[in-house]
């Protein structure tokens, strides 16, 4: 996955193992604008937040790869996030969580204003199973909102947590 511009951030796509999956941190994910300090705050250490300032083209994605995970069938995607203080732009903004693992893609929307209040969340999670064909060996995953083009911020962006199901 090439970036188009150099505003974009490109993680450096580290995992973690834990007892049942992987928990991936802000700096190992893709952010669109990512780079630009108007728009989102980047992690300094591995395990820090991502924080987003404001934009109006929310697109945040990793995937796990280079696993064996050919027996394992199904993993429960979850974001922990919350929203902060001083969030705006989330009422008529939902996101959409997408996981994508060979030719199995599965998308969730969730609305934030109605699920957060303050505090860590990990969303409604999204169930993906194992498709057949190309790259079975990658789990893509995903955050958006990029349809209404309204500014949005305040979003702090925690960790991404795949749990074997």
């Amino acid at each position: 996955m090439q970036m188009a511009s150099k505003a974009h951030y490109q993680g450096n796509h580290a995992f973690r193992g834990t007892e049942k999956g992987y928990t991936v941190y802000p700096k190992a994910l893709n952010i669109v604008w990512g780079n630009d300090k108007r728009f989102w705050k980047l992690p300094i250490y591995e395990n820090d937040g991502a924080e987003l300032i404001q934009v109006n083209w929310l697109e945040v994605t990793g995937c796990i790869d280079n696993i064996n995970i050919a027996k394992k069938t199904a993993y429960d995607i979850g974001f922990t996030m919350s929203l902060m203080n001083d969030a705006f732009g989330w009422n008529d903004s939902p996101v959409y969580l997408m996981a994508k693992w060979g030719d199995n893609t599965q998308w969730r929307k969730v609305n934030l204003t109605s699920e957060i209040n303050g505090k860590k969340l990990i969303p409604k999670n999204i169930t993906i199973t194992k498709g057949k064909g190309d790259n079975v060996d990658k789990i893509y995953f995903g955050l958006y909102e990029v349809w209404n083009k309204k500014w949005k911020g305040g979003l702090k962006i925690h960790s991404v947590n795949l749990t074997e199901i």
